[in-house]
């Protein structure tokens, strides 16, 4: 028994106003109901009706006479009847004859005041629907005909240019797929279909989009389980993709129905049908899509859904709905510019959208759950909204938890690979999400293996991370909260940009030793392990450049302690010189010894790399240390003779006594006994000249004649330790040996000025290695 509050307790006051569902129409009341005027305009006269039939008591106080009436052609039903299993569920939709005069929405209002019984009902109603709130119902009145007939209806309807009318039809054919699912009439959808090919348009009006998004919606009153195909939520999408193909401003609803689907069954959005929808949608959120071939989750729909991920089963469905769905495929499959249709639908909404979506996932995310509740439909859902920062803040946090899950691994591993290819700002947020992702801890293989190529894709989203990923790896690696995969992690970056990478690495190795405190020995140590960990893959030259680029920073400017950050670069470049000895150099190193050409290139390549290191090195000490600090002559000249492993050996090892004592002098004469190239000797003898610079005329000549006659030692057919092509190192050499009088006394005039005798050996000695 169904009862309905009315404004008259008589016969004649509910006259009308419902039908029966089990009645039958006639053609003639089709056409009173397509009548305009029948729609927007509410009758006045009463109806000489009959009075209700049992299934409907008339309750209520005696209304105003005033009050308008509905048509009682309005509410009949179509007239193809509906069956008797839905009589209940469309005698529960019909609307009350006080809402029809409107014709907006369809609430039943009383006449009398709610009481708190009822305000309670309606405040649990509005939580129930706390994903999407502001998801209006249809506001249209439908209009249900024969789907035989539709076309008709509508062709005749627009000849009239009556609006209205095809507005109410196309909610009636909406209705009728929405109260039959699981197995929607053929007739009825594929004339929906060919209406949108020939008349995308007439889709375009808010009550139909109201009544299609209905359609993306979950009905509550469906069993889920029972359900059949998605075909009616494929139709519902394509339909609207092409009423707003041309459109290049989308409504909000279409995220908020979106946003539904995504945190629930996810009917239509992981369907490949639906694709060029959905993939419109997504562009609200401005992020970058992982590939598919990245994504680890399967897409769910096809043949079967995983139950852990929040989804049913999907039942198999009849040959007959196979047929449907492949003939729907069929009329709807796009042309092959698909590619062509996706573009930015939501510039205008951009912030009422983003809001809104921040909105529902902090809902999500903070409320009070267990960890295994947490729905792999929510960390899908993050995976599609990393474009926006607020997201990927809110998703690292909690990513090694759900990484750590065994139900949540894949989806997770999906979000993990999202949110580094979106890190594309290297603002505060994107840098905060950098350092929640070095912390993250992970022990198994295989989830190790997708951690370093989701680093890939963060290193390439944007050119300034990789400077700040090994700068926070650096400091997680010497802080007390170690992290274990560092190591693996720099092993990763270094790999891919092998050029870059070493000069971050080196600028790092700056900032530790511009500290009060002496982190020398600890630098030395990070080195070695370093180094150790990648398996020499490391650009030692690219990392010596480095530490020897200048900086301009406040921090650097405003150095206290100047001096000796010249003096520990020195010590650093020696000890990467020596860091370059791998096992295949020091294998080859002994087979030379003992007169063995062996692995000839491998220890050709590494005296070629410290003959270069040399020369920038001699280069830094010459135009960078002065510009740094004016560096007393004793530490210069032992900073000038350190890179050039002409120093005691005592000063290359007395930090940590490495290289250990059975290696040191081979490590040092390995690193000596290279090639000298023109620009080093070269700038030595500037240096000479020079003023400024502590290292006098005859200690230059003297250091010179040393590394000539050092590099003559290591001469082989397959080495070329010298090459000299300017004429002006003579002139350098010659005007080293100009004697210079002390400036303190003066000469007759005239005097003339000679070449010192002390420094006759050394021209001769270049003249002979000219030769």
């Amino acid at each position: 028994m169904i009862f309905f509050l009315t404004s008259d307790s008589s016969s004649d006051a509910v006259d009308g106003a419902v039908a029966l569902p089990g009645n039958s129409s006639t053609a003639a009341e089709v056409e009173t109901v397509a009548h305009p005027t029948s729609i927007r305009r509410p009758s006045n006269t009463k109806a000489s009706g009959h009075p209700p039939p049992g299934d409907f008591i008339a309750l209520g106080a005696k209304s105003q006479s005033s009050e308008p009436k509905a048509n009682p052609a309005l509410l009949k039903p179509a007239s193809t009847g509906l069956p008797p299993d839905r009589k209940r569920e469309a005698s529960s939709s019909l609307p009350s004859s006080s809402t029809l005069s409107g014709l907006s929405k369809r609430p039943k209002h009383s006449s009398t005041p709610p009481s708190a019984l009822s305000r309670l009902a309606e405040v649990a109603a509005v939580d129930k629907r706390s994903i999407s709130p502001s998801i209006k119902e249809p506001s249209v009145v439908p209009i249900e005909v024969s789907p035989a007939v539709l076309l008709d209806e509508i062709e005749a309807a627009e000849a009239e240019g009556n609006d209205d009318r095809i507005e109410g039809v196309l909610c009636g054919a909406v209705k009728q797929l929405k109260m039959n699912r699981a197995k929607p009439d053929m007739t009825l959808y594929l004339s929906l279909m060919f209406l949108a090919k020939i008349k995308p348009n007439v889709f375009a009006t808010e009550g139909v989009i109201e009544a299609l998004c209905s359609l993306l919606r979950r009905d509550a009153s469906i069993n889920f389980k029972a359900k059949g195909n998605n075909l009616v939520s494929v139709l519902a999408c394509n339909l609207l993709m092409a009423a707003y193909e041309e459109d290049e401003n989308w409504p909000e609803i279409f995220v908020k129905v979106y946003i539904e689907d995504s945190l629930g069954e996810r009917i239509w959005v992981d369907s490949s049908h639906c694709k060029t929808f959905v993939d419109n949608i997504q562009t609200a959120f401005t992020t970058k899509m992982p590939p598919k071939s990245m994504l680890l989750q399967t897409e769910t729909g096809k043949s079967g859904g995983d139950l852990s991920a929040g989804n049913s089963p999907h039942p198999s469905t009849p040959d007959e709905d196979e047929g449907q769905t492949e003939l729907l495929i069929a009329e709807e499959k796009l042309s092959p510019e698909d590619d062509g249709q996706v573009m930015p639908r939501y510039d205008e909404l951009a912030e009422s959208v983003e809001e809104y979506v921040l909105d529902v996932l902090r809902d999500q995310l903070n409320r009070r759950q267990p960890m295994d509740n947490v729905s792999r439909n929510l960390l899908r859902l993050l995976t599609a909204t990393c474009g926006y920062k607020e997201v990927r803040l809110m998703a690292v946090q909690r990513l090694e938890m759900w990484l750590q899950n065994p139900k949540l691994t894949r989806p997770a591993q999906d979000l993990l690979m999202s949110l580094c290819m979106n890190c594309n700002t290297h603002g505060s947020d994107d840098m905060e999400v950098i350092s929640n992702l070095i912390k993250i801890r992970l022990k198994p293989k295989v989830l190790l293996n997708h951690y370093m190529l989701c680093v890939r894709s963060l290193l390439t989203a944007h050119r300034d991370n990789l400077g700040t990923m090994v700068k926070f790896v650096i400091f997680n690696e010497l802080s007390n909260a170690r992290n274990p995969n560092n190591m693996q992690v720099l092993h990763t970056v270094l790999q891919h940009s092998p050029e870059q990478a070493p000069k971050f690495l080196a600028l790092v190795f700056q900032d530790l030793l511009t500290n009060k405190d002496d982190y020398l020995r600890a630098s030395r140590a990070l080195l070695r392990e370093i180094i150790k960990q990648t398996k020499h893959e490391i650009n030692f030259q690219s990392f010596c450049l480095g530490l020897m680029q200048e900086r301009k920073e406040a921090t650097y400017v405003d150095m206290e302690f100047k001096e000796r950050f010249v003096i520990q670069v020195t010590d650093l470049l020696t000890v990467s010189m020596m860091l370059g000895i791998t096992a295949q150099v020091k294998e080859a190193g002994i087979a030379w010894d003992k007169g063995e050409k062996k692995n000839l290139e491998v220890l050709r390549s590494f005296q070629n790399q410290i003959a270069a290191i040399q020369r920038d090195a001699v280069w830094w000490l010459h135009s960078v240390v002065p510009t740094i600090s004016k560096v007393g002559p004793k530490d210069y000249v032992h900073c000038l003779h350190k890179v050039l492993f002409t120093e005691q050996p005592e000063t290359y090892y007395k930090w940590d006594n490495w290289p250990p004592e059975s290696d040191r002098n081979f490590f040092l004469r390995l690193c000596s006994e290279v090639p000298l190239l023109e620009d080093t000797l070269m700038r030595i003898l500037v240096i000479g000249l020079s003023r400024d610079l502590p290292l006098g005329p005859a200690d230059a000549m003297e250091l010179a004649d040393h590394l000539v006659k050092r590099a003559a030692g290591v001469q082989s057919d397959d080495l070329e330790v010298l090459r000299v092509e300017r004429i002006q190192l003579i002139d350098a050499v010659l005007n080293l040996c100009t004697y210079h009088h002390p400036e303190n006394i003066q000469l007759p005039a005239g005097y003339g000025l000679y070449l010192s005798p002390s420094l006759f050996p050394a021209v001769f000695n270049f003249s002979f290695i000219m030769q």
